[in-house]
């Protein structure tokens, strides 16, 4: 299987690089970090202006026809550069999903906003425990006379919500201040919930009545918040897909979520090691550079090949949903490198560091944090080894 970016792939991830590469100097990350929201609103304006938020983005829905692979190196420079931007929860479990299921109004109204930096999408799939697949969610939508929906629930570790101007946090407070507009695809059960036709998503927005908003810090300093609805009334307009249909729009949400993430954690390790490989060739012991040194070198190898597997998983999962091909395997093989080879990299990156290491001024440690972030998304890496078994056992000849 080739790999190799077309010419056209290349200059959208040359063009990415650039823009991300120039704003996300340690200065500004530092001051994004700083104000709370972890979010630069003139960065994400700029994507907007060279196009790259509406870049894969179906045509008819005023998009530049690219596809998934495309939004993964998007994903991939966001990770590299630790760019303080919603760009993964936009695309990845919104917009794409939006297009993919969403009513020809729905897309209307949504899509030409997130292209022009107007609106940031988000998903809320979790929910207490982390016990039930989003397909079973206990968040519950009953539908009124007049056509709307009132959804009930919670839902925890949601993206980028805290961001809308004007949500209601806890006790009452009020928080958000981006001045952003956000919408959330909420999975609710509408039916029998021993059902699999009984979900149905919804499009929420988080500063409607009834909706709290009570943002945490992730590990990498990005707010993620549990987002409360209590009686929460949309309308029949706002179903992306079709009621009783929301397990597959929750099946493609999961699936784009976990290729961009895992594209995310190829650029993080990239950029981790480009870091130690620069101190080490600089770092001197006993007169020589500690690159030089057998163990250093083996251990930054080591991490050069990791990263080189996850960069080249995530874009065979990112090409099997493109292409519209079983994906779950590969997929499950681009979780397991995620986690498992991310880990090893940003420990090695850290370990060549000595005590420099574990610096908060020093930029490694922002990398440090994203790969664990990235990891607590995905989950540990035993159950996704025990998926990715299953699978080749069910293949195997009798």
């Amino acid at each position: 299987m080739d790999f190799t970016l077309s010419e056209e792939q290349t200059e959208v991830a040359a063009l990415a690089a650039r823009i991300l590469s120039d704003r996300c100097t340690p200065e500004a990350l530092a001051e994004a970090e700083a104000g709370g929201d972890r979010f630069d609103a003139d960065l994400w304006a700029t994507l907007a202006g060279a196009d790259l938020l509406g870049l894969c983005l179906p045509e008819v829905d005023g998009g530049g026809g690219f596809g998934v692979l495309e939004a993964t190196l998007l994903c991939q420079e966001v990770g590299r550069t630790a760019a303080p931007v919603p760009l993964w929860s936009t695309l990845m479990l919104g917009a794409l999903p939006v297009a993919r299921h969403g009513s020809p109004a729905l897309r209307a109204d949504l899509l030409p906003r997130v292209a022009a930096g107007e609106l940031v999408l988000t998903a809320a799939l979790a929910e207490a425990g982390g016990s039930l697949p989003p397909t079973a969610p206990t968040t519950t939508a009953e539908r009124a006379d007049d056509g709307t929906w009132r959804l009930t629930g919670a839902k925890h570790q949601v993206h980028s919500a805290h961001l809308a101007a004007g949500t209601t946090g806890g006790a009452g407070a009020t928080v958000g201040g981006t001045g952003v507009a956000v919408r959330m695809l909420v999975p609710a059960t509408t039916g029998d919930p021993a059902s699999r036709g009984s979900v149905t998503v919804f499009v929420v927005d988080p500063s409607a009545d009834g909706v709290t908003v009570e943002p945490q810090v992730g590990p990498d300093l990005e707010p993620v918040s549990t987002v409360r609805l209590e009686g929460v009334v949309v309308g029949a307009d706002a179903v992306v897909g079709e009621v009783g249909g929301g397990a597959a729009v929750v099946d493609t949400i999961v699936a784009l979520g976990v290729a961009g993430i895992c594209a995310r954690q190829a650029g993080t390790c990239d950029a981790a090691l480009r870091i130690a490989a620069a101190f080490t060739s600089e770092r001197k012991q006993f007169g020589s550079p500690i690159a030089t040194f057998q163990a250093v070198a083996h251990r930054l190898a080591d991490a050069y090949i990791d990263t080189e597997g996850i960069r080249l998983t995530s874009l065979a999962a990112a090409w099997a949903l493109d292409e519209g091909v079983a994906a779950e395997e590969a997929l499950a093989v681009a979780k397991v490198w995620a986690c498992d080879a991310g880990q090893r990299v940003v420990h090695g990156c850290q370990h060549v560091h000595g005590g420099i290491g574990v610096d908060t001024e020093y930029p490694l440690h922002r990398f440090f944090r994203a790969a664990k972030a990235a990891e607590h998304i995905l989950g540990t890496v035993h159950p996704h080894l025990v998926d990715l078994g299953s699978r080749l056992v069910a293949e195997a000849p009798s």
